[in-house]
């Protein structure tokens, strides 16, 4: 949760330290169980880990509200996950090569009609969402918003005004597009889990948890090794 008086970007970085450590118990639970017949316990884990995703997207809704910018690029990614974001998260349709890699095999000839609409219905919204994302970056490049932008240090009161009217709109059309596109995450996990089996379920929970927190490993992997890398040029250019 966000405390008041805390810059919003440590402050959702809090949030999602703990949101993460919790994740993983989430993942050692999905694993322990994916084998399970007992459809009763496999339901209340997959509403648990529900639960778990929608505080994480409440949460981000929130922080975006206070700024907006920082969710396009947070600091709390390594580099390797923010080059994978689509609108600040994954993009949905990865969600059937996923359904594909956990419960591909299982799947009967009906659930894979029902999916394939599934896919086509994601498609056609994330190529909607595309085009807003397109219309809020013209508009920072349009020459209103980019003259003002940059010369910024000497605008008077009026200019002033037009400016933070200018930088309110983004913001709004910003928090708009990471809504819908939360809104579509959100959607298709629904719509894929709704079409699978309690068993089906948890695979298909485990492996995307799985393939995050993987590409997570390797992004901060990644980055310490570059910073390392960074320190030893540093230090040799010094002594030499």
């Amino acid at each position: 949760m966000a405390n008041e008086g805390q810059p919003i970007g440590r402050s959702f970085s809090e949030f999602f330290v703990s949101w993460e450590a919790q994740h993983k118990i989430y993942l050692d639970k999905l694993l322990t169980h994916q084998n399970d017949t007992e459809e009763d316990s496999l339901k209340y884990l997959v509403e648990q880990v529900l639960g778990h995703y929608q505080e994480y997207y409440q949460e981000k809704s929130k922080a975006a509200e206070s700024d907006v910018f920082i969710m396009f690029s947070p600091p709390w990614f390594s580099s390797y996950e923010r080059t994978l974001l689509w609108a600040t998260g994954f993009k949905p349709s990865m969600a059937f090569q996923l359904v594909k890699e956990t419960v591909g095999v299982d799947l009967n000839e009906e659930q894979k009609r029902r999916i394939a609409v599934v896919r086509e219905e994601t498609r056609r919204m994330e190529r909607q969402i595309m085009r807003a994302m397109a219309n809020v970056q013209e508009s920072v490049a349009a020459p209103p918003f980019c003259g003002l932008v940059k010369r910024e240090a000497s605008l008077v009161d009026g200019e002033v005004s037009e400016m933070e009217k200018a930088v309110e709109q983004l913001k709004a059309a910003m928090v708009a597009v990471m809504k819908d596109a939360d809104y579509l995450r959100q959607h298709t996990a629904g719509e894929v889990l709704e079409i699978l089996s309690p068993a089906q379920k948890v695979k298909f929970l485990a492996g995307t948890s799985q393939f995050w927190l993987q590409s997570r490993r390797l992004g901060m992997e990644r980055d310490e090794q570059t910073k390392m890398d960074f320190q030893e040029n540093l230090l040799t250019f010094f002594l030499n």
